[in-house]
């Protein structure tokens, strides 16, 4: 029962600080947006260098690397939310490689079409947007469905990222 608990709140907590982190960027896409008149083509990189970051870190979370796939193995009742949580990621990552050769693109011609890119961007963070909905949903499902006995083996998973994310990024005060 311990590491059913401690699993479903890992999840939970790790999904808020992804829909924190998300609105963070959102915020910074939508009032690059805005200002676009004003922008330079770095501005425009650095729009998709912080969503190309966050799809990284989506990537590499607990619900990603150990629900998803252990769903998978374990029933195929919720095949039809994870097959619409893949396309919307491979969606997303469809948008992103897309923005960056627009952007490549307008490099070479001189141009950049900026109306074209900043609607991708929109695209994308809403596409981001009902990932994470989704995910929601996709947790409720998992405390429905995995067997408690299957959450021991979650659990040690979830333990042993996270140590060894500790083990690759040195403390704070050692970075500089």
């Amino acid at each position: 029962m311990l590491t059913f608990t401690y699993s479903i709140v890992a999840l939970k907590v790790e999904h808020k600080k992804a829909r924190w982190t998300f609105s963070s960027v959102q915020q910074y896409i939508m009032n690059g947006i805005r200002n676009i008149k004003g922008a330079s083509k770095m501005d425009v990189e650095s729009m998709l260098q912080r969503l190309s970051q966050f799809e990284q870190y989506y990537r590499d979370r607990k619900i990603e690397v150990f629900l998803i796939p252990a769903l998978r193995k374990l029933t195929h009742e919720a095949d039809p939310l994870l097959d619409e949580i893949e396309s919307l990621g491979a969606h997303s990552n469809s948008l992103l490689r897309s923005i960056s050769e627009r952007i490549q693109e307008g490099l070479r011609q001189g141009r950049l079409l900026v109306e074209e890119v900043c609607s991708s961007l929109e695209l994308c963070c809403s596409n981001f947007y009902r990932r994470l909905a989704r995910e929601e949903e996709l947790v409720q499902v998992a405390e429905r469905i995995i067997p408690s006995e299957a959450w021991f083996g979650i659990a040690a998973n979830f333990l042993s990222h996270d140590a060894s994310r500790r083990k690759s990024s040195p403390p704070p005060d050692e970075e500089e």
